[in-house]
C-alpha cells in the first residue's frame, strides 16, 4: 500500500455511505454461496443505513436473487451495467449494442468459432453452434433457462442485444475473437475479459464503472462515500469511481496493483466483511 493510498483510506472510511459488490470471485465462495461472514457484515452494515449494491455481468433475475438472500433493497445493476433499474424494478437506463455492429459481432464468431450468448434485458439467447457445456454453465450460474434459436441474427429484428458474451475452453480462440472485433468495430464496442476464456461485448458506453457512477447519481453521493469489491480486471473499471477500491486476496496481482487496499482473506474466507469491518462499521 502506497503512502497515497493510506491517506485516501483514512480520509474516506469513516463516510462510506454505498458499497458496491461482485459477486463471482468476490462476494460469494468457490461454490457460489454466500459465506456467512459476508451476510453478517453487510446485515449489519444495512441496519446502520448503509446501501449496498451487487454489481455483475449477470441478468437481473440472478442478482434479485443475491439481494433477498443478502436481505436489501434498492435498484439492481446487471449485465456489466447495460442496465440500471429502480427497486421497482423499472428500467431507469440502458444502453444496447446496434445493429450494424451485432453483424461484426456475428461475422467475428464464425471466422474463430467461439461460442456465444446473446442477452437482452431478462433473457438470453444462444444457437446450436454454442458448445452444450457453456449452455449447461449459464444455467447453473444464472438460474435462468437459456433459449435456443436456430439464428442470433434474425433476433435483431425484435430486439437489439444489451450485451454478447463470447466464450470458448480454446483461450487463443477468444482472443482471435477478441482481435477480429478489434479490428472491425473498434468505436462501437467495448470488449473485455471476466475470466480468460469469457470475453464480454458490450456498448462503449457501458462497464462496471458507469454503474457504480449510476448508482452515485441514483443516492446523490460523492465518489469518497462509496467503497467498491472486485477480484478480476473488469471489476478495475468500477475502482476511479470510488473513494476505496478493494482487490480480494485471491486476485491477479495487476488487479491488486489498482486498488487501495488488498484483503488478507480470499473470497472463500469472508474477504468482503473483512473489507465492510475494516472500513465501514
Amino acid at each position: 500500500m502506497t503512502p497515497h493510498s493510506l491517506t485516501l483510506i483514512l480520509t474516506f472510511m469513516s463516510s462510506i455511505k454505498l458499497v458496491c459488490v461482485d459477486v463471482d470471485g468476490t462476494l460469494v465462495s468457490d461454490d457460489k454461496s454466500i459465506p456467512q461472514g459476508n451476510l453478517k457484515a453487510i446485515k449489519e452494515a444495512s441496519y446502520r443505513g448503509v446501501a449496498f449494491a451487487v454489481l455483475s455481468g449477470r441478468i437481473s433475475p440472478s442478482i434479485q436473487h443475491y439481494q433477498k438472500l443478502l436481505g436489501i433493497k434498492g435498484p439492481v445493476s446487471s449485465l456489466g451495467g447495460c442496465i440500471l433499474e429502480d427497486q421497482n424494478l423499472n428500467i431507469i437506463e440502458e444502453y444496447n449494442l446496434d445493429r450494424e455492429t451485432c453483424l461484426k459481432i456475428f461475422e467475428a464468431r464464425r471466422e474463430s468459432g467461439i461460442s456465444l450468448l446473446f442477452y437482452h434485458h431478462n433473457r438470453w439467447f444462444t444457437d446450436r453452434d454454442t458448445d452444450p457445456r457453456w449452455i449447461k454453465s449459464e444455467y447453473g450460474a444464472t438460474g435462468v433457462k437459456g433459449e435456443l434459436t436456430d439464428s442470433l441474427e434474425d433476433l435483431l429484428s425484435s430486439f437489439l442485444p444489451n450485451k454478447f458474451l463470447a466464450l470458448d475452453i480454446e483461450i487463443p480462440k477468444v482472443e482471435y475473437f477478441y482481435k477480429l472485433l478489434s479490428a472491425s468495430a473498434p468505436d462501437t464496442v467495448k470488449a473485455f475479459f471476466s475470466w480468460p476464456q469469457f470475453l464480454e461485448v458490450v456498448p462503449p458506453q457501458a462497464d462496471k464503472g458507469q454503474a457504480v457512477k449510476s448508482l452515485r447519481r441514483y443516492y446523490n453521493l460523492k465518489k469518497e462515500e462509496v467503497m467498491v469489491c472486485g477480484d478480476y480486471f473488469n471489476d478495475t473499471q468500477m475502482f476511479s469511481e470510488a473513494g476505496i477500491s478493494v482487490a480480494m486476496a485471491n486476485s491477479p496481482q495487476g488487479v491488486k496493483d489498482l486498488a487501495t487496499y488488498v484483503t488478507k482473506n480470499d473470497n472463500n474466507n469472508c474477504g468482503v466483511a473483512e473489507a465492510i469491518e475494516k472500513f465501514v462499521l
